[in-house]
């Protein structure tokens, strides 16, 4: 069992504080200081932490996603507006898979070609069955009811 790992990629997870600079986030964005600096006016993000001067704002891995969300909508031809939007719904479905992944994943196989993943038993289906997440590379991911061992 990778109980071990498990236990620290939730506690990773549930971390809120890997912080970047603005620079960081410009370079890894392609977004400029400068429009992030308007972004934030704007109130679409914001600083985890900031300086009294508010001159050395430090962003969240969280807000990092977000506006890279932002920036390829915008890049896709939206609005800001529309883009700040879409990204925000998008969100809200990044923090329940985070949320999932956290709460259900129980167990993992490295496989030759991918991953399996085990996200424990399932409601309504006999207890010794588990809900398995099946990763190959370059194919869909399949789910399947799998027994679980005693062993």
């Amino acid at each position: 069992m990778n109980s071990d790992f498990i236990q620290r990629v939730r506690t990773i997870m549930k971390a809120h504080d890997f912080l970047l600079g603005i620079g960081d986030i410009a370079s890894a964005t392609k977004v400029s200081q400068r429009q992030l600096r308007y972004w934030e006016k704007k109130g679409y993000i914001h600083p985890a932490k900031s300086s009294e001067e508010r001159r050395h704002r430090k962003y969240s891995y969280h807000t990092l996603m977000k506006v890279a969300m932002i920036q390829s909508y915008v890049d896709s031809g939206y609005t800001l507006s529309v883009a700040v939007e879409k990204a925000s719904q998008h969100e809200e479905m990044s923090n329940a898979l985070k949320h999932l992944i956290g709460d259900r994943l129980r167990d993992f196989n490295i496989l030759e070609d991918g991953y399996e993943l085990d996200f424990g038993m399932v409601e309504g289906v006999s207890q010794d069955k588990s809900l398995i997440a099946i990763m190959r590379k370059d194919r869909p991911t399949e789910f399947v009811l799998r027994n679980n061992s005693n062993d």
